[in-house]
């Protein structure tokens, strides 16, 4: 819809970008504040779709952008909605899965899981650095190429937007650190590690974080016709 009223987009871009930096840096501070595993999915799903509306709405609402950086936007934008698909999915099966073997999902109904269930704390600390944007994973593609698009466009927004970069890194490293370290919790030292049905589910899809997080020309060249298409309707 952007394209189709680009002057009133213009006129509210700056209350547009500041929702947008509401949500990015907002959200983890939600997400800190709980203790339900799958409310801080959640909130940090609100976190990392915030900087796809960073990436739009610097594009839509200012006339500057050279025309690199809003095809870097634009791509970072289209990536980033197809890799919080497998990550955020990734994280509520993970999440359901501690669900189903504890009853519970609450952050202080487990501890010490590394010792009873490697392979799951394994895979489940891999879709949590995908969230967070490790360079490696998918979640570092779609965050750089966002704002280093937004960054040329609107530098002072962009800037804000950092801020929930640091706060979600700190929410999943308490996560990580309550879960998986310290003693193994009474009610977990019966926990059966993942399932060969469950790694069926969980690998292939956390495989695919890794190949486009070393190897994403294939995604962008999927993208790149869209994009070029939209950056044209954008300028």
């Amino acid at each position: 819809m952007l394209p189709l009223f680009p002057n009133e987009i213009k006129t509210i871009g700056p209350w547009l970008l500041a929702l947008a930096i509401c949500s990015i840096v907002f959200a983890p501070l939600a997400a800190w504040a709980q203790s339900d595993l799958k409310r801080m999915v959640a909130y940090l799903s609100v976190n990392h779709l915030g900087y796809c509306m960073l990436g739009l709405f610097a594009i839509a609402a200012s006339s500057t952008g050279a025309a690199i950086d809003t095809q870097a936007a634009l791509s970072g934008v289209f990536i980033q909605m197809f890799n919080h698909g497998i990550t955020a999915a990734a994280l509520f099966y993970l999440v359901g899965l501690l669900e189903q073997r504890r009853g519970l999902r609450g952050l202080g109904d487990f501890g010490g899981l590394m010792q009873r269930t490697p392979i799951l704390c394994g895979w489940m600390s891999v879709a949590m650095f995908s969230s967070l944007g490790l360079p490696g994973l998918n979640g570092f593609i779609g965050e750089f190429l966002i704002f280093k698009g937004s960054f040329a466009i609107t530098a002072s927004f962009t800037a804000i937007a950092v801020i929930g970069l640091l706060v979600t890194a700190i929410v999943f490293m308490r996560a990580m650190q309550t879960l998986f370290s310290g003693p193994l919790a009474e009610s977990c030292t019966a926990f059966p590690d993942l399932l060969p049905r469950e790694k069926i589910a969980i690998i292939p899809v956390t495989l695919l974080m890794f190949a486009i997080g070393l190897a994403p020309q294939f995604m962008f060249n999927i993208f790149n016709t869209t994009v070029v298409q939209m950056a044209r309707l954008f300028s």
